[in-house]
This record gives structure tokens, sequence and C-alpha cells, in this order.
């Protein structure tokens, strides 16, 4: 029988059982006997800390086979499948974990978690709440219930979830920078009440992460060392927005560092990270150690492509670890952190009139914020040449993104264009769930199961194609596309969208404005139903603008990735002189 978990390990090395063969595997691989039941179970515990998920399973597997497995080893066997995505798995194992202790709040938060990302939200909704029932004090609930109501599209009970819990001190900071993403969802004009969670983050982000003292020796005879700090280096939104920028850079003037603290890595990774003047592994170091690592690289300008965005490291910005830094690109907001210098934006996107409110200095380009260059494997724009056909909008952005007023909207557009359909693209679009959730959503205005499509995911360039499917692609609001509207474009496919006051409800407006297409931006809801209608009964001038659209499009600043380069060097080299 193996030793206990604390005990000095037998194999000799002085270290503790746990922090040696039981971490490293020897006795499940049998070099000191097979572990009896109790330990399978730490040693399933010791793999998952390290991140070995294939040597938790197979250490699991026999014990979950079993008619009776106990609590603990289904809610481990649950934590497993969430690791390796088969969340079907996971609500099964939590199911009977929550079934032998049904009066568990920790067990049904679980419960609730895996029903919640596994597309099963009133269930989740469901469970949060029983969890709630049995511990009222559990609020760690809130941020996840808030996300599953959100998903459902009951945009009040979300925010009540969030507010709830927001700025205390036993939510965790990456969830409350969760909960802020969220409230960009339902927010359109509470500028002041957005600015002030966004300072009080700030504010909790700086007591975890002190800043240091780094100065820079100016020097023109040396190249200007500039880092980039991401979770996104692949092929996901910011991923696409980065490399223009990296590929045009001049290597002349500028050194190119990049920090990767990216968890799913892709062939857009390793492109980077071979062109890269210098690549740094630090997904695993703390804030501290990652900034104190940047300080060591003596970076001139540090620019975090996060900001509060998922799986962002915004507390090494905190820390200071460059004399300047910039966030820019994957968030639309201000960060909030006194350590920011900038925020890189355009005058579209901030209007000197508007009511955005930073903590950071506004750093203007000339054209759009963002610059985006499509993958090579986007095949050509295709078209449905028939104008007798009824017309189609679609929406190939995240569920999330349809709020009730989107629902609303895009509702009296098809009630006021008749035959019109309305096609769904996305992940959760195509769960059986989330279809009968948003069948039920736009049932409320009229609109039947016979007018709306629903598309699951599919390979990237397969994706592209089913653009060709699509006469008018419709955008969310306040919280519009960025990724989805510049491949929609690419498509041949215009969007339209609604103005709003915010950088990310101005988003696809300035897209829009930069190829000379301000005829798809509206004032308002009766505006966005009105522009509808428009191009359904001008079908042919609509054709005729599709099929010079990538034309224009690559002509466009949009797509001019060595101007816009250049014009963030320019402004680089200005503020460290």
């Amino acid at each position: 029988m193996a030793p206990s978990r604390n005990a000095p390990c037998p194999c000799g090395s002085g270290k503790k059982y746990k922090r040696c063969c039981l971490a490293s595997g020897e006795y499940e691989n049998g070099s000191g006997g097979q572990p009896a039941g109790n330990d399978v179970v730490e040693m399933a515990k010791t793999a998952l800390n390290l991140g070995d998920t294939a040597r938790a399973a197979r250490a699991l597997e026999p014990l979950l086979d079993k008619t009776k497995a106990s609590p603990e080893v289904l809610v481990l066997g649950a934590s497993v499948a969430m690791r390796t995505n088969e969340y079907s798995r996971a609500c099964e194992l939590m199911e009977r974990a929550v079934a032998a202790r049904p009066n568990d709040a920790n067990y049904l938060y679980n419960y609730g978690t895996a029903l919640s990302i596994g597309g099963r939200k009133t269930e989740a909704v469901d469970a949060f709440k029983r969890a709630l029932k049995f511990n009222p004090d559990m609020v760690i609930v809130y941020p996840n219930m808030g996300h599953s109501l959100r998903d459902l599209g009951r945009s009040e009970e979300a925010m009540a979830c969030y507010t709830k819990v927001f700025g205390m001190r036993n939510i965790d900071l990456a969830t409350m920078s969760q909960i802020l993403v969220s409230m960009h969802l339902f927010s359109r004009t509470e500028h002041a009440r957005l600015f002030d969670m966004h300072t009080q983050l700030a504010q909790a982000i700086a007591k975890a992460n002190p800043p240091m003292n780094v100065t820079r020796v100016p020097g023109q005879e040396k190249k200007i060392r500039i880092a980039y700090l991401s979770p996104r280096f692949s092929r996901e939104i910011v991923g696409y927005f980065f490399k223009p920028l990296f590929d045009h850079h001049n290597r002349d003037r500028f050194e190119i560092y990049l920090y990767n603290i990216t968890p799913r890595t892709d062939d857009l990774t390793e492109y980077l990270k071979e062109r890269a003047d210098n690549w740094q592994e630090v997904g695993k170091l703390s804030d501290r150690q990652v900034a104190e690592h940047i300080a060591a690289d003596g970076i001139d300008v540090l620019v975090d492509l996060a900001g509060h965005a998922p799986e962002n490291r915004i507390g090494v910005m905190a820390r200071k670890p460059a004399p300047v830094q910039i966030s820019m690109l994957d968030y639309f907001d201000t960060t909030g952190l006194a350590t920011m210098d900038y925020y890189v934006t355009d005058g579209f996107s901030s209007p000197e009139d508007s009511p955005q409110q930073f903590t950071e200095k506004l750093l203007y380009l000339d054209q759009p914020r963002l610059v985006y260059e499509a993958p090579e494997y986007a095949p050509e724009p295709c078209f449905n040449t028939s104008p007798d056909n009824p017309i189609v909008f679609g929406s190939f952005n995240r569920h999330h993104k349809l709020v009730p007023h989107v629902i609303e909207t895009w509702s009296a557009l098809l009630n006021a264009v008749a035959d019109s359909r309305l096609v769904l693209k996305g992940k959760a679009f195509g769960e059986e769930d989330s279809q009968a959730v948003f069948l039920k959503r736009f049932a409320t205005h009229g609109i039947g199961p016979e007018r709306i499509e629903f598309r699951g995911v599919s390979p990237h360039a397969e994706m592209f194609s089913e653009y060709g499917d699509i006469d008018l692609a419709l955008d969310t609001f306040p919280y519009n596309g960025g990724l989805t509207t510049c491949e929609a474009l690419w498509m041949g496919t215009p969007v339209l969208t609604l103005l709003g006051e915010r950088i990310i409800s101005r988003q696809t407006a300035g897209m829009l404005a930069s190829l000379g297409l301000e005829g798809f931006t509206a004032k308002d809801e009766a505006d966005f139903v009105r522009l509808g209608q428009h191009w359904s009964t001008h079908r042919a001038e609509l054709l005729e603008l599709r099929q010079g659209l990538r034309a224009r499009m690559a002509a466009s600043p949009l797509t001019d990735a060595a101007s816009y380069t250049a014009a963030f060097e320019r402004e680089l080299e200005r503020i460290i002189s």
C-alpha cells in the first residue's frame, strides 16, 4: 500500500510522498505497487493540479465505472470532463453526485456550472438557485448565474446578479473582469456607472499588484524595444488583428518581444513565435514573476492586448514593469489602471465630444483602431443572384450578444419584410436547448420557427462560404461585431448596424465608414428597420454593391496594415522621445 500523502516518499528522495512519486505517477506506473482507492483519489487531485488531465482520467476511470462511486470521485471525474470539453459527461457525473448529496451547495454550484457551459442554461439557473437556497452566502454563484441568465435573454436578472457581487472581497479579480465585459452587452448610456466599475476594479488590482520602479534611459542610438502581452497569440479574435501589425513593424527601428500566455496554440502561434525577435513563454508564471521578467528585459514600451478580456493578465500591467504602457485591440474601454499610460483608438470610435471616460491618455490613429487581414484560406465570395428569392438576413455573432432589444428590433424587421428569413450561426445555435430558448424569444414578437434557421459551428473556411447564403448581415448592439463584421464584409456581405455612444457600439459603424458604406448605419431602432426594408426592395443595387465589396475593402484603411503600423510607430516614437 502506498504511504500517506505527507509521509516520506519510499523512493528515498527525502521529499514528501505527495511531492514526489504521487505527483510523478510512479505508483500508477507500477514501480511501487498500485495505490489504494483513497490514494487514487489523491493521485487524481495531484494530476489535475499539475495539469495532467490524461493521468487523472486514467486513475479515476475504474472508480467511476462503479455503480456506487463516491460523490468525491464523481466530482473529480466531472472536473476532468470539463477540462477535456466533455460537457455532457460532466453533467452526467455531477447529476449523480448531486443525487447522492442533494443539499450540498458546492455540488449544486458545480452542477450548475457544468449545465451552463454544456448549453443547458435553464437547468443551470435552477441548480444555482438551489445552491443559494442551501447556502445564501455563497456569492460565487451569482456571476455564473448571471452568465446563464444573460444567455437566456433575461438581462435585468443578469445585471442584478452582476451588480450584487461586483467589488466584494471574496469575488476574484478575474471574475470581476468577466462581469465588466458582460456589462457592455446591456449598457448603452450608463457611462458614469461603467467608469466607476472600471476604476473600482482597478484599485483592487493595484492593491494586489503594487507597481515597480522602472525607468527608461533615453537614447536614439538603439532600437526601441516594444513588447506585446496576450492570451490570444492564435487564431482567435485578437490574433487576426494583431498579425498585420506584427508583420509590418519596422525591424530596423523596433525590436519585437512577445510574452505568450496563450492557452490554446495553433499555426498562427507558431508563425508569430518563429518571427518575433524574442518569444517568451510566461503563462505558468505569476503576475509578479512576469513583471520581473519584463523589467529585466529592458522593455521600452509594453502593450497589453487583452485589457479586461477573458484570460487576461492585467495584474502584470498594474505592476508597471515598463516605463510606457499601452492598451489596445481586444478591449474596448478603459482599464481603469493608473499605470496604463495610453489607450489606442481613433476619431470615429472616440469622438472629442464623446461621453466615454478613460484613465489613460487617448492615442489617436488616423484610421480605424483595428486593422484586418483575412486568412489565406478565405474563399472567393459567392452570391444569390436571383432578386426574386426572399431576402435572407443573418448573424454569425455570439449568442449572448442577442440581448432583448436586439431580438425585438430584428423581429420588427422580419415582420416588416414579407417572407424574409434569419440565419443564426454559432456554437450555441447548434445546441437544442439554445435553439428552443431563441425560438421562444422570437415567438414573443410574432416570428415563427419557419423564419429562423440555426447553424452550429463549422471549420473556418466553410464558415466564410456560408456568407453566400446571406444577403444582408445584421449587427448586434450595443455590443457590435468586430471580427464577425470584418469577415462578413470580406465575403461581400454588408452589415446593417446601429450607431451607439461607446467604442464597442461604434465599432461596426466605424468599419463601414472606412469603406464609404454609411448607408448601412442606423441612428435608432426604427431607422434600423427602415434601412433593412430599403435594401430588401433594392436587391439589384445590393447585389452590385456586394460583388464589388471585397475589392472596396481591400483598398480601404480597414485593411491597410502598412499605413496602420507606420502611424502607430510614429506615435510610439513621439511618446518615448
